[in-house]
């Protein structure tokens, strides 16, 4: 092993990446993930075993975890992670054999341990997860898995424990920055997002007009800044002397998804939810008491099946639409992660072709993926659960040999 290091070592010190095209160098870094994939996996695999003789005394650490660390240049948290995913394998089969071949990132194998050693049979549904969702996708799937393994009662139980220890940090850092930490109960926080969407988007609207272009992250924070000040205008306010006039709070929307089976049960059994798309798994509780608000949209589902759209409050999008938003909560295309300013696209029958716009034949797409299936020949085929995003016959790679 020791005589194969030596020899990457000196393959990577002749390695200059400017004398190779970039559509070759497109193709040895995804080589290089996937060897980095495997070796992180290796790593994983024989951590525990490296730790039990004892060596980490002898070279004077405190801990395994700090000896892992140090190993790995890594903080003492990163090590601590390393080594009880590396415990964890032990008991799950399915994972330490996708690991073996390489399939999964460090923090994809963080993230399925975590959870696949509280719900084992959950192990192979995770696996599919990390391979079609992307790591967001993948962490909402482990948020749901860990939900099911509660009672209602327990649900209630970590629901009080995370309000209870709500807060909110405001300090100023070394650099004079403005710094802010919150923590809040998942239907609280769906709330501030909403509203600091609804917020965003007018301050976009207002920067497009001046002719401005910024980062969603520096809108949003625009947004929060005029919400907490009394400048909104998300209710549509006129201005004073370039100042924004607050009329009242902006109207805001919650999205809640709940199986009807569970709602009249009160009890959560095999792959029900109850949660808020985008924030997590809510109790039935909360469920039961938010669903009486009035800026509200509750979808509920039975089985897959969206059943019942209710909107509470203000004027909402048609029915076919809360539907797409339910089932496309971001981008569709694999690996995608976006899940802000989707963009709904007629995938099978194109609009101008007379397609119908039914939820057979729409999907959602972030602003990029729409754009290169419109006017760059792309094409998003299959379905949920089964999506393929298609590059035109003339920009597919071909397969890197050796």
């Amino acid at each position: 092993m020791k005589r194969a290091l030596v020899d990457i070592r000196g393959e990577l010190s002749d390695f200059e990446p400017s004398l190779i095209s970039s559509a070759d160098a497109a193709l040895v870094f995804g080589v290089l993930a996937e060897l980095e994939k495997t070796i992180s996996g290796a790593l994983t695999v024989v951590t525990s075993r490296a730790t039990e003789a004892g060596h980490w005394k002898k070279e004077g650490h405190r801990s395994p975890a700090g000896w892992v660390a140090e190993k790995l240049g890594s903080g003492l948290g990163t090590g601590s992670a390393r080594l009880e995913s590396s415990e964890r394998l032990v008991s799950l089969p399915q994972t330490n054999e996708a690991v073996r071949r390489g399939e999964l990132s460090e923090v994809q194998l963080r993230e399925i341990t975590a959870t696949a050693i509280q719900n084992p049979r959950a192990e192979s549904d995770l696996l599919a997860a990390a391979k079609t969702h992307g790591l967001k996708g993948l962490k909402e799937e482990c948020l749901r898995v860990k939900a099911r393994t509660l009672s209602e009662k327990d649900a209630r139980a970590k629901y009080e424990e995370i309000r209870r220890n709500r807060s909110l940090h405001l300090w100023t850092d070394q650099d004079g920055v403005g710094r802010l930490d919150g923590r809040f109960a998942p239907d609280d926080f769906a709330r501030v997002v909403s509203a600091i969407g609804a917020e965003a988007d007018v301050v976009f609207g207002e920067a497009r007009t001046a002719g401005h272009r910024e980062s969603s992250a520096a809108y949003a924070a625009d947004a929060l800044v005029a919400l907490v000040t009394g400048t909104s205008s998300a209710t549509g306010a006129a201005s004073t002397n370039g100042q924004r006039r607050q009329s009242g709070r902006p109207t805001t929307t919650m999205h809640l998804r709940v199986d009807l089976a569970a709602l009249r049960r009160g009890e959560l059994e095999g792959d029900e939810v109850c949660q808020i798309p985008g924030v997590g798994p809510v109790p039935l509780a909360t469920a039961s008491k938010v669903i009486g608000a009035s800026l509200l949209k509750v979808i509920i589902g039975d089985g897959v099946d969206v059943t019942t759209v209710c909107h509470v409050g203000r004027a909402v999008p048609a029915h076919i639409r809360s539907a797409l938003e339910e089932r496309d909560g971001k981008c569709v295309v694999p690996g995608c992660a976006v899940a802000k300013g989707l963009e709904i696209d007629h995938y099978q029958i194109a609009f101008e072709n007379d397609g119908p716009t039914e939820l057979w034949n729409l999907a959602r797409l972030c602003h990029w993926h729409h754009h290169l299936k419109t006017h760059c020949g792309y094409a998003i085929t299959g379905g949920p659960g089964s999506w393929e995003w298609l590059a035109p016959e003339s920009e597919r790679s071909p397969v890197l040999t050796t």
